[in-house]
C-alpha cells in the first residue's frame, strides 16, 4: 500500500510522460501535473498511483525530473532531444493537456513560483475560451492560497479542492469528458 491509503500500480502499459520525452501522437487523454517541485515533495507519485488505479487509459505529464525509479519505470520510452529546454516540454504538454486532457495543479507546500505563473496564464486562457480544461487543489499551508482561491472562484467559477483525491477525481473527470 502507498502512504496515501491506496495501492501501488503495478505491470502497467507506459502512460507517463517524463521531461523532454516527445509524442508524436497522443490518442487518449492526457493530465499534466503542474504544481511546485523545488523544495516540495513528490506529491506527483501520490497523483499518479490514484489517477492510474482510477483510469489506466489516461496519459500523465510528469515535470518532476526527479521522479522515483517506480515511476521511470512507468515512463515511456521514445524520443528525447526534441525539446531544448525542459521549459518548452511543459509548455507543450500544458497546452495539449488543457485541450485534451486536464492541467492538474496541486498548490504543494513549497514556493512555486513557476506555478503562480502557469496557473495565473491558465485562469486567462479560462477567461477567454471557457472550454480550457484545468482544475486546483492545494494545501492550505501554501503562501496566498486565500487570495488564490479568492481570484479563482471570481475569475472563472472554480474551487480549490483539498485533497489530492479529490483534484485527481476531478481532473479525470475533465480529461474524460467529450469535447
Amino acid at each position: 500500500m502507498h502512504q496515501g491509503g491506496f495501492k501501488l500500480v503495478n505491470k502497467m502499459e507506459k502512460r507517463i510522460i517524463l521531461p523532454k520525452t516527445y509524442m508524436e501522437k497522443l490518442e487518449n487523454p492526457l493530465i499534466f501535473l503542474a504544481g511546485p517541485i523545488r523544495d516540495a515533495l513528490d506529491w506527483q507519485e501520490k497523483a499518479i498511483d490514484y489517477i492510474l488505479l482510477k483510469d489506466s487509459t489516461i496519459f500523465i505529464a510528469n515535470p518532476r525530473w526527479d521522479a522515483s525509479f517506480k515511476i521511470r519505470s512507468l515512463a515511456i520510452e521514445t524520443k528525447i532531444d526534441y525539446f531544448t529546454r525542459q521549459r518548452s516540454w511543459e509548455k507543450h504538454y500544458l497546452d495539449l493537456a488543457s485541450k485534451n486532457g486536464a492541467v492538474l495543479f496541486w498548490l504543494a507546500n513549497a514556493p512555486g513560483l513557476m506555478t503562480r505563473l502557469e496557473l495565473g496564464q491558465l485562469m486567462s486562457k479560462y477567461q477567454c475560451n471557457p472550454l480550457t480544461r484545468f482544475c486546483v487543489g492545494g494545501d492550505e499551508r501554501f503562501s496566498d492560497i486565500g487570495t488564490i482561491r479568492y481570484d479563482l472562484r471570481v475569475d472563472t467559477g472554480k474551487s480549490i479542492y483539498s485533497t489530492i483525491e479529490q483534484t485527481c477525481d476531478e481532473a479525470i473527470k475533465l480529461a474524460t469528458q467529450l469535447n
